[in-house]
């Protein structure tokens, strides 16, 4: 293995106005924002932007109090006082409450605000949002996009490169760090690494399930936006709490696609081996929408464990007028992705499996979607304070478009208000963007060990091993005690390691952010929402608050 070195780093001499982390919903919502409000905008992205991340892999369900639609099924409408309960409910009100109330007041604008931009969302004759059930709320709440979260992205990447946002793909941001004037240096590495500086910083690159073995978005989400504010001095909140889902296996193939909502909020089963229908028979009062995803997690992983495995999805009782509504408001997302891999979804029973789908935790943020670090906001996933210790379905995509827009009018107004300091800094800078593409794509080190990526590859396999063993739906002392002996073990190997390979600097940081996360695990000895520990099984009263993590 190759000694840690010093990662020298070239000044560009290039400033924006907004830096965006991230390439998703979140981040491009920001970017857009922040364009319109008169800021020079970069996106780095280290994937694709418009293919990479969890928000094009999404069905594209947002949760949004209209009061409108299916109205012969509900007599009473809906409003963002009930979106909101809902809401802190289903975090067993760890969530942040003037946030939640924040976001599901400003839900309906933004769900407006995207079709604006050109995405299309299903829409019943008379016009109005075809609103379904998904688990946990109380009223018919949730919107399709048509195509999915792919289609979402895809609009939103055609508004902000007509706006002239510009976007860097296949690069990292290494570090952040506050410079004189109200501005930060930022750390950028492609092929080359080079130094910019901003006025104001986005984090939107989406949660950690990529420390995961089996995830249902991008295998790419590690947490590297999280552990960046983390290293600004930003608080990390939430660390425990992370959301598993069902996604499918057809012909053995794994299919990385959540979206189990629609299914359910239509009557879909779930039947273990025996052909056992699991909510008659374990929630006989409840319709399956009404069913936690956090309950259904644990009774599905409970079923497995008792050999009563595998577990399917069928939905082979729905009528044709159910399947004709289904396909026409979905488009080309779940529908067809299982269509592609072989499965006849109207007559087959189909397997589900337990994935890693979000983490609540994350930066922690406040309505103006600033951390404590000024000058720093996120959104997305990489941001908490909004789910508590349970995703309310259909609040994700909700909370990215939320906090993305708001994310992109306070940087704006950030980089605005410090305009004496930050022309200053303008006159400094004189390179262009074509520059800086043309810098970050020269190769200036190769490694000096051939099989340097394999061996990261492998450090990569066992951090996944270890997190998916014990920090999974199940947890307890024994096994959160096993997975801190083993990561502790892991960081003396790695801990040395050359730096300036990106991928060791990503296996580094998921290192550091699962030892985090377990350790706050660990610390929290009840069971609540998403977080259920098999000794200590009931929630406590004394825990009834948030776990915070600030950097020493």
């Amino acid at each position: 293995m190759l000694a840690d070195k010093q990662l020298n780093s070239s000044k560009s001499g290039f400033y924006c106005d907004v830096l965006v982390v991230g390439g998703g919903l979140a981040a491009l919502a920001a970017a857009i924002s922040a364009v319109d409000n008169g800021a020079t905008v970069l996106v780095v992205n280290k994937g694709i932007n418009g293919k990479s991340g969890s928000s094009a892999k999404a069905a594209g369900i947002l949760a949004a109090a209209f009061g409108h639609g299916d109205l012969q099924n509900r007599p009473v409408p809906d409003t963002p006082n009930k979106h909101a309960r809902d809401t802190l409910e289903v975090g067993y009100h760890i969530g942040d409450p003037e946030l939640v109330n924040f976001v599901t007041k400003q839900a309906t604008s933004a769900i407006l605000w995207l079709e604006s931009l050109g995405v299309k969302f299903s829409r019943a004759e008379d016009g109005g949002y075809i609103q379904l059930n998904a688990p946990g709320n109380s009223c018919p709440r949730a919107v399709s996009a048509i195509g999915g979260g792919q289609a979402i992205v895809s609009a939103l990447l055609q508004q902000a490169k007509a706006r002239g946002v510009m976007f860097l793909d296949e690069t990292i941001v290494r570090d952040i760090k506050p410079i004189e004037g109200h501005t930060f240096s930022v750390m950028l590495q492609g092929r080359q690494t080079t130094t910019i500086t901003t006025s104001a910083a986005v984090l939107a690159a989406g949660g950690a399930t990529g420390l995961f073995p089996t995830v249902s978005g991008d295998e790419g989400n590690i947490g590297t936006s999280i552990m960046l504010g983390y290293d600004i001095g930003a608080t990390l909140k939430n660390l425990e709490f992370v959301e598993f889902t069902l996604i499918y296996r057809v012909k053995s193939k794994i299919l990385r696609i959540a979206g189990m909502a629609p299914f359910l909020s239509r009557s879909g089963k779930l039947i273990n081996s025996l052909g056992e229908d699991l909510f008659k028979l374990h929630f006989p009062n409840k319709k399956s929408e009404q069913v936690g995803r956090a309950e259904i997690l644990r009774l599905v992983e409970q079923e497995i464990f008792n050999n009563k495995g595998p577990i399917y999805l069928d939905c082979t009782h729905f009528t044709e007028v159910t399947w004709q509504e289904f396909e026409g408001s979905q488009g080309t997302t779940t529908l067809d992705k299982l269509t592609e891999a072989g499965c006849d979804y109207r007559t087959e029973k189909i397997e589900v499996i337990p994935a890693a789908h979000s983490v609540l935790a994350g930066l922690e943020i406040d309505t103006n979607a600033q951390t404590t670090m000024r000058g720093v906001f996120a959104a997305g996933e990489n941001a908490t304070g909004i789910h508590g210790a349970g995703r309310l379905s259909g609040n994700g995509l909700t909370a990215c478009a939320v906090m993305g827009l708001t994310c992109g009018t306070n940087a704006s107004g950030y980089a605005k208000s410090n305009k004496r300091q930050r022309m200053g800094v303008m006159a400094q800078k004189t390179v262009s963007f074509e520059q800086l593409k043309k810098s970050l794509n020269i190769f200036t080190w190769q490694s000096q060990a051939s099989n340097v990526n394999n061996e990261i590859g492998a450090l990569i396999d066992r951090i996944k091993k270890i997190v998916g063993n014990n920090l999974g739906i199940i947890r307890n002392e024994l096994s959160l005690t096993e997975g801190k002996r083993q990561l502790s073990n892991l960081w003396l190997e790695i801990k040395d390691l050359d730096e300036r390979n990106k991928d060791v600097f990503e296996l580094k940081q998921m290192a550091r952010l699962a030892i985090l996360m377990i350790e706050a695990a660990f610390q929290r000895e009840e069971s609540r929402g998403v977080q259920f520990r098999s000794d200590f099984d009931k929630p406590d009263n004394s825990w009834a608050k948030a776990q915070t993590f600030v950097k020493h």
